[in-house]
């Protein structure tokens, strides 16, 4: 009897534990629908979307950066009909993409200032301003994308999100077709 009450509570939609009642799981659902958590991870074939590990790269950054994932999904799925010729575009903080080899030879876009994204610094010497409003915000990348790098960030996050839409807007569409060649 316990084992019937135990296989009809693992129906779909149905929490299975005590402490998920009431909770949705759509939102976990979804995203692991998109990156299954026991999917295989190989790094050359990820586009590093880079965020700083700090509180405030968390809080302001990340978000943007989930928002770049989904232009990069919905750009792939139109643009590129074989998924496995896709990227995947993966968020990580800067510590763990420093700090692997493999990471730093991807393409990538670094979000967030370089005070709170060591990504940022280190890109920051390395690519030319692409986009700057002086004094409020930048994005460097070398727009032909030999180098297939990008990295943006503003004094604040409504000024990052500037950076971030004009990128979008822009030059997406053609840092995705230099990377995905």
């Amino acid at each position: 009897m316990a084992i019937r009450r135990y296989l009809i509570s693992m129906q779909p939609n149905e929490p299975s534990l005590p402490h998920t009642q009431g909770l949705s799981d759509s939102a976990i659902d979804a995203a692991w629908a998109m990156m299954p958590p026991d999917m295989e991870i190989v790094p050359t074939r990820l586009l590093p979307i880079v965020v700083g590990a700090h509180l405030r790269g968390e809080i302001a950054d990340r978000p943007l950066a989930n928002r770049l994932v989904a232009a990069i999904r919905q750009w792939q799925r139109a643009n590129i009909a074989d998924a496995e010729a896709r990227l995947t575009a993966m968020v990580m903080t800067d510590v763990w993409y420093l700090n692997d080899q493999d990471l730093l030879l991807q393409p990538t876009i670094a979000i967030g200032p370089p005070e709170t994204n060591a990504a940022s610094a280190y890109y920051g010497n390395r690519l030319p301003r692409a986009y700057v409003v002086d004094g409020q915000l930048q994005v460097l990348a070398d727009l032909a994308f030999v180098e297939p790098s990008v990295t943006m960030w503003g004094v604040d996050a409504h000024t990052t999100r500037t950076a971030l839409d004009w990128f979008i807007a822009r030059h997406l569409g053609n840092f995705l077709e230099s990377v995905h060649s």
